[in-house]
């Protein structure tokens, strides 16, 4: 009998430590399955994407002196296909004080790439501003990537000012090759209210060093005036020497959202201008949508894309990985997205 209590106490004394510890994880994530009815330009299909659904684990560790200890560990799944990656989303480690800032040390979009995401209502939809923004063509995308390799650094709230940097030492082919220490990137953001301004910079390093780093800087504002919230982009996005001649290019992004009860109605328009030594390589999209809020946690959302593509451009649809048939061709989708956060 004694043998047993004494089993029991140990236990107990064991378990309360990892109780009090589980406390500080997260365990959280998205699924947002779609049903896409999509014209390539060639081809009509339905098809079913996952929209970049995930798992995550977050949790902390309270250090003493002000000081934490932080993590992140976050995975793709794919409930259509059965499958995922793990840790194939911003998965880090890292240490926050309320003095100095959070610097985290991993794999994560950088400080450019998640300084406008507030800008994209159509965000992880058909719709998403990043079929355009950040990209010149859908398999081309180093301005809609994550660093790997990095060091990430997020600074104190100053009087509605706060500073993000990333310093990649390997940000993805083909722009950069693992310890190339070339992916730079920075962010200022301002808020004020429902007021909210960004500025940002980043330029990588193409492995082949002759062909120079591609690099970019964008402006953005948004302000919500009560039940409407709107945000305007402006990028200037190099993409260096390309077969010998310049590609650069401007892209402009508008977005709306206005909601009425439990029901957001959503337009956007975005607009990259053709690259400077490369004619007929602009694109266009147009995207509107209505999404039905269960609640906070749950959606229903209907959206619609128009994507325009000049002769030579092939941008696609990046969230349902749906690309032109062939170069010039426009692309048109209907998508209805349940949504569930946990």
């Amino acid at each position: 009998m004694r043998k047993k209590l004494l089993a029991f106490a140990v236990a107990g004394a064991l378990a309360a430590p990892l109780a009090a510890q589980a406390q500080n994880v997260q365990i959280y994530g998205l699924l947002q399955m779609s049903v896409d009815r999509v014209d390539n330009g060639n081809d009509t299909g339905t098809s079913m994407a996952d929209n970049s659904s995930r798992i995550g684990f977050r949790g902390s560790e309270d250090l003493g002196g002000g000081l934490k200890a932080i993590f992140q560990l976050e995975s793709s799944v794919r409930p259509d296909e059965r499958g995922g990656t793990w840790t194939g989303r911003d998965s880090w480690v890292g240490l926050a004080s309320s003095t100095w800032g959070e610097i985290r040390v991993g794999s994560m979009f950088t400080a450019y790439k998640s300084s406008t995401d507030y800008a994209d209502p159509f965000a992880d939809t058909v719709g998403d501003y990043n079929n355009i923004l950040g990209s010149i063509a859908h398999d081309q995308r180093p301005f809609d990537a994550r660093a790997n390799n990095a060091i990430h650094y997020i600074s104190p709230n100053w009087g509605g000012f706060q500073l993000a940097a990333t310093y990649g030492m390997n940000g993805g082919a083909p722009y950069e090759s693992k310890g190339d220490n070339t992916d730079r990137s920075v962010a200022l953001t301002y808020k004020s209210g429902d007021l909210i301004l960004t500025a940002a910079y980043e330029d990588k390093q193409r492995p082949n060093g002759e062909d120079g780093a591609v690099k970019a800087f964008k402006v953005s504002g948004g302000y919500k005036f009560g039940n409407t919230a709107v945000a305007l982009v402006y990028a200037k996005e190099d993409y260096g020497t390309v077969f010998g001649a310049d590609a650069d290019r401007d892209v402009i992004h508008a977005s709306l959202k206005h909601s009425i009860g439990n029901v957001d109605l959503l337009a956007a328009y975005t607009w990259a201008d053709e690259a400077t030594d490369f004619d007929d390589t602009g694109a266009r999209q147009f995207a509107l949508g209505a999404v039905y809020n269960f609640s906070k946690r749950t959606s229903l959302g209907a959206y619609y894309v128009h994507l325009k593509n000049d002769d030579f451009a092939m941008q696609g649809l990046a969230s349902g990985g749906y690309n032109p048939a062939a170069p010039g061709e426009k692309m048109k989708a209907f998508s209805v997205r349940l949504r569930h956060a946990f």
